[in-house]
């Protein structure tokens, strides 16, 4: 399997330790050095590369690639698009699967939302703010983030960041898959409580599971 930008490596570790033999690859080397680490202290046997979905270069084929938590979103351009396509398309083996999730346009909230949340664990309280705001023009939805972390034992401290996400429709998916050799085989609501619940996704749904087939 091929995880296509996988962060700190929670999905390349869950599914090695479930038996199957992962390359996760992400445009970050940062990201990749803690996937690195987490695996050896975990002692999970998993490979860790510094690549950008756009230019995936790996000389093997694979059984499915797979792409979570909205990272397929950082691919903005109808090129870097075609690009990432491509690669998938020479990198899996016949009938092989990419199973991916996208931000549907469907459900997004109106220009500018604002939400907040609050995590906590053991000494760290981490408060997080943020405003969402949509270009209909390009599909892109800009995120601004403000946190503010506060330890029990130390001083606050508070960072920022911003996340630039493309958005899609359903039928555009669907169209730019088939454009590029992949057949759209089936695809979810991803946003329901119940993470069992397979539920075909609406209008209105914001996170969508789609699970695409190599022609």
């Amino acid at each position: 399997m091929l995880d296509v930008g996988c962060g700190t490596g929670s999905h390349s570790l869950l599914l090695s330790k479930r038996g199957y033999h992962v390359t996760g690859i992400d445009v970050s080397e940062r990201m990749v050095e803690a996937a690195k680490r987490k695996a050896e202290e975990e002692g999970v046997e998993v490979e860790f590369l510094v690549q950008d979905m756009r230019n995936i270069e790996l000389n093997k084929r694979f059984d499915c690639a797979i792409c979570m938590f909205g990272g397929f979103g950082y691919v903005l351009t109808n090129e870097d698009l075609v690009q990432a396509f491509s690669g998938l398309n020479r990198h899996l083996k016949d009938s092989g699967l990419f199973i991916f999730e996208f931000w549907s346009v469907g459900g997004l909230k109106p220009s500018p939302y604002q939400t907040w949340l609050v995590a906590k664990e053991r000494d760290l309280t981490l408060y997080r703010l943020s405003e969402s705001n949509f270009d209909p023009q390009t599909n892109v939805l800009t995120i601004d983030f403000h946190f503010i972390e506060l330890r029990k034992h130390g001083a606050a401290r508070t960072f920022d960041e911003t996340h630039t996400i493309r958005c899609y429709t359903l039928p555009e998916m669907r169209r730019y898959l088939g454009d590029s050799g992949f057949e759209l085989a089936a695809s979810y609501d991803w946003g329901v409580k119940d993470s069992e619940e397979f539920k075909t996704p609406t209008r209105e749904t914001f996170r969508i599971l789609a699970i695409a087939k190599r022609n």
